[in-house]
C-alpha cells in the first residue's frame, strides 16, 4: 500500500493527522522551521483514520527527541525568519531539463515560492523536442537558455557560464525545492572554507510500490546530521565513496571552484552512454583537490521517484553503470592511484555492496530486492564499454564545438 508523507513543524502547535484508508502508514518529516530533525513512522487504526496529538507527541519524542536536544544545545534551531536577509548571498539556481514539461512546470512553481531574498533561476533546455518547454519557462518569468549538445553535464556547464552570481545551485527538473532550500544552501556556505554544498533529498511521494521499493533499496537521503568533508580526514577508500556525500539533484558550488578544478566531465551522466556519475565525480574531484564539501540537511528538496517497476529497474541498472564509470574516470585521471581504485572497486563496491545485496536478496527470498541487486550488478558490468563509447562521442562533440567557434 501507499505511504502518506506529512511535514510536522515543531515550531508551531501540533495538529491531528487524517489518514486516508488507502495508506498503510505515515512517514512524518519532523522539523523545526527549516531544520529537519528526523522521520517518524506512524500507524493509525483503520477505524479512526486519525493520528491524535497525544500519539504524535509520544512518537516524536521517542524518534527525534535526542536530535532535537542536540540542536537546542548547539543553538542551531531557528525560526524561518531568524537570519538577517542582508547577510545572505545571492544565488543562481540552474535547472537542466529535457522533454519533461510537466515535471519542469512543477519544479519551477516550487522555485517561484522560495523564501529567499535574492536569487535567479536559469533553465537550461538540453535539446528538448517538446516546444511547450519554452512556453513553461516564459510563463514562470525565469531565464531560458538552450544547450544543443546532448548530455546533462553539457547543460550543467552551460548553466555555470550563464549564472550571474558567485554561488551556483543545481536542482533537477523532477525535484521540488522546499521553501527554505536556499537558506539551507547559504547556511552550508557560512563557513568561507566550504566550496561545495549538498543537501537532503527526500521522496516527494510514496504512492506506488516502485517508489517505496526505491526508498527501501537506499533512496537518496544522506541522513539528518550535517557534516563537512575534508581530504585530510579521509582514507583513500572513504574518498572514493563520494556518492555518500550527496546527489546531483541538490548541490551548489562557489564559482571559484570551477575555475580551480574545471567543469563537469561531459563524458559522464544522463544523455551519454554512461547514464550518470557526473555529480559523484565532481564531488570526488573537489575534495581530492583539497576543497571542503558540506552536507547540509537544511538545504532540503523532495524528489519524484520513478512510479513503475520497469523504470525503477532501469534506474538501478544505470546506477550500477554510472558508479563504475565514475571509478573508471578517476582511475584514468589519476594513473598513480589506479591500484587503489581497483582495490576499492573489488573490495567495497563489487563485494561490499553489489554481491552482498544479491546474497541478502537470495537469503530473504525477496524477489524484488534480488532483481534490483542483479540489475545493478549487470549495469556495473556494462560500464567499461559504455565509458569508452561515451568518451569517443564527447570527444567528437568537443571537436565540432571548436570548429564552430573557429568558424564564427
Amino acid at each position: 500500500m501507499a505511504i502518506k508523507l506529512v511535514d510536522i513543524d515543531l515550531s508551531t502547535p501540533l495538529q491531528p493527522i487524517y489518514v486516508d484508508a488507502r495508506y498503510s502508514e505515515v512517514a512524518a518529516l519532523v522539523r523545526w522551521g527549516y531544520v529537519p530533525l528526523g522521520t517518524t513512522w506512524l500507524r493509525c487504526s483503520s477505524a479512526s483514520h486519525t493520528i491524535g496529538v497525544a500519539q504524535l507527541e509520544g512518537e516524536i519524542l521517542q524518534e527525534v527527541g535526542w536530535h532535537l536536544w542536540q540542536h537546542a544545545v548547539a543553538g542551531t534551531l531557528e525560526a524561518p525568519d531568524a537570519s538577517d536577509d542582508r547577510s545572505l548571498p545571492p544565488i543562481s539556481v540552474v535547472v537542466c531539463t529535457r522533454d519533461r514539461p510537466l515535471s519542469l512546470a512543477r519544479c519551477l512553481d516550487h522555485l517561484a515560492h522560495l523564501d529567499y531574498p535574492a536569487y535567479e533561476v536559469v533553465v537550461v533546455d538540453n535539446c528538448s523536442r517538446d516546444a511547450s518547454v519554452v512556453q513553461i519557462v516564459a510563463r514562470s518569468g525565469f531565464r531560458y537558455v538552450r544547450e544543443d549538445t546532448p548530455g546533462l553535464d553539457w547543460a550543467r556547464n552551460r548553466g555555470i557560464k550563464e549564472a550571474a552570481y558567485d554561488i551556483v545551485a543545481f536542482i533537477d527538473d523532477d525535484a521540488l525545492a522546499s521553501p527554505g532550500w536556499l537558506r539551507g544552501v547559504a547556511r552550508g556556505f557560512a563557513d568561507p572554507a566550504v566550496s561545495a554544498v549538498t543537501g537532503m533529498v527526500l521522496p516527494a511521494e510514496l504512492e506506488t510500490a516502485a517508489q517505496c521499493e526505491f526508498e527501501r533499496y537506499g533512496g537518496m537521503n544522506k541522513g539528518f546530521a550535517g557534516k563537512t568533508v575534508r581530504r585530510e580526514e579521509l582514507s583513500d577508500d572513504e574518498l572514493f565513496w563520494a556518492s555518500a556525500w550527496g546527489v546531483g539533484t541538490n548541490m551548489a558550488f562557489r564559482r571559484a571552484l570551477f575555475e580551480a578544478v574545471g567543469d563537469f566531465d561531459v563524458a559522464l551522466d544522463v544523455g551519454t552512454p554512461t547514464n550518470g556519475g557526473g555529480d559523484v565525480e565532481f564531488f570526488h574531484r573537489t575534495v581530492a583537490a583539497g576543497f571542503a564539501l558540506r552536507y547540509e540537511p537544511a538545504a532540503m528538496v523532495r524528489h519524484v521517484h520513478r512510479r513503475d517497476t520497469a523504470a525503477l529497474r532501469r534506474q538501478i541498472y544505470n546506477n550500477g553503470r554510472s558508479f563504475a564509470a565514475y571509478l573508471l574516470t578517476i582511475a584514468r585521471n589519476r594513473p598513480p592511484g589506479r591500484a587503489a581504485v581497483l582495490r576499492f572497486a573489488l573490495r567495497h563496491w563489487v563485494w561490499g555492496w553489489l554481491l552482498r545485496r544479491l546474497i541478502a536478496g537470495l537469503a530473504r527470498r525477496d524477489r524484488q530486492a534480488l532483481r534490483l541487486a542483479l540489475a545493478e550488478l549487470v549495469g556495473c558490468c556494462s560500464a567499461p564499454r559504455a565509458y569508452r563509447k561515451s568518451r569517443a562521442v564527447q570527444s567528437a562533440a568537443r571537436d565540432r564545438a571548436l570548429r564552430e567557434i573557429r568558424g564564427a
